[in-house]
């Protein structure tokens, strides 16, 4: 199998956040592993009788079932309209003082059984995609949300979703449904594993308010993900507005080693540095960054810190610590990776996971990629002159 060039595979993700790799569910089940098993049999008994006690009809009669209450919640309108604070996000920090602040995307879904999903991803209110799927597409979905467009509400109507227990969420006292469960291989271990999807509801509306992906009854590397509404309505446009780049021409390409006045020529601005030094890593190289989307070009700079590995421009190496400081002017689709058309304000940094930032300074966009989160607060620091 052929080996892709950094700079190919850097532009590749860049068309999509990252997202947690498939060993990571491996890192959560061995910390687990060792709490799990001294609370599997007490939590088995509580969800059996859990079940047995929460699917008795609350009042009797006409009130029907938990699973039937819940189905009632969402209305029976024939489009399904749920607004979901997705698990994925980033960490912005004040550069100042070093305040936190999760921000988490946002999915939103119009479900038509007769026409299909759309789906709006969205970022800090900055669109991330935009997509349709017509009904014989919908078992491709791989967003871990689509199911509540999709399963959830046939899963309370059939009674094929199962009460787990009583809980709570963000304080919220809760009752956990299952809505499928299936037997799926994992890539990372090759491995058959229990894939289950799972809805929270609010024990006083019983309207969904969270939801979780698990694997072996330990929550996914996504965390849980927070239903913002959930709603029935009689119709929905289900037009796709945000332009998609799927199909269009695109190229990546860095060429060059440039000087400091050179690298504020092509970036039509002064070019901002972390210094010729940062955390022991030496300013080694600044080449020109082209970024071309169909007919349009985008033209930047990077800034490369560590040793080079030998293997051209801008190639450092993996196993070294390492900065890429990337600086454009326009906030294009290739730009930078974790999330596209968003900067931050000015004096913060926008982290995620450990090895990806983005930040803006004196009108210049950033792109931050490093080899440890210490090392992109303090060039983030330095380049914003904090």
């Amino acid at each position: 199998m052929d080996v892709l060039d950094p700079v190919v595979v850097d532009a590749l993700e860049g068309l999509s956040p990252p997202r947690p790799a498939p060993d990571r569910w491996r890192e959560i089940a061995v910390a687990e592993s060792g709490r799990r098993t001294l609370l599997l049999a007490p939590l088995a008994l509580a969800a059996t009788v859990a079940v047995v006690v929460l699917a008795w009809p609350f009042g009797g009669g006409t009130h029907g079932t938990l699973l039937e209450r819940a189905a009632a919640a969402i209305g029976d309108g024939p489009v399904l309209h749920v607004v979901v604070q997705d698990g994925w996000g980033g960490t912005q920090i004040d550069l100042a003082s070093g305040a936190r602040t999760e921000i988490h995307g946002t999915d939103e879904y119009w479900y038509d059984p007769q026409k299909g999903v759309r789906e709006v991803s969205s970022f800090a209110g900055v669109v991330q995609g935009d997509a349709f799927y017509p009904p014989a597409r919908l078992q491709y979905l791989d967003k871990t949300l689509a199911f509540l467009a999709t399963d959830y509400r046939k899963a309370l109507q059939s009674g094929s979703a199962r009460v787990l227990g009583s809980d709570t969420v963000d304080g919220r006292p809760v009752y956990w449904i299952r809505v499928d469960t299936q037997m799926l291989p994992d890539t990372s271990d090759g491995r058959d594993h229990e894939w289950a999807h799972d809805v929270a509801v609010a024990q006083d509306t019983l309207k969904p308010v969270a939801t979780r992906e698990t694997r072996d009854g330990i929550v996914g590397p996504d965390g849980i993900s927070h239903v913002e509404s959930i709603e029935t309505v009689e119709s929905a446009s289900l037009s796709v507005t945000h332009p998609s780049i799927e199909g269009v021409h695109m190229r990546f390409d860095q060429t060059g080693s440039l000087t400091h006045a050179e690298a504020s020529e092509v970036l039509g601005a002064p070019v901002l540095t972390a210094g010729e030094e940062i955390d022991g890593l030496r300013l080694s190289r600044i080449a020109k960054q082209t970024r071309t989307v169909g007919d349009v070009t985008h033209t930047g700079v990077s800034l490369y810190y560590g040793p080079d590995s030998g293997g051209g421009i801008g190639t450092l190496d993996p196993a070294a610590p390492f900065l890429r400081v990337s600086e454009t002017l326009t906030l294009d689709d290739l730009f930078q990776r974790g999330v596209e058309g968003y900067s931050p304000p000015a004096g913060t940094v926008l982290i995620f996971g450990t090895t990806i930032g983005v930040m803006q300074s004196q009108g210049v966009h950033i792109a931050l990629e490093g080899s440890s989160q210490q090392l992109l607060l303090d060039a983030a620091r330095a380049l914003a002159g904090a």
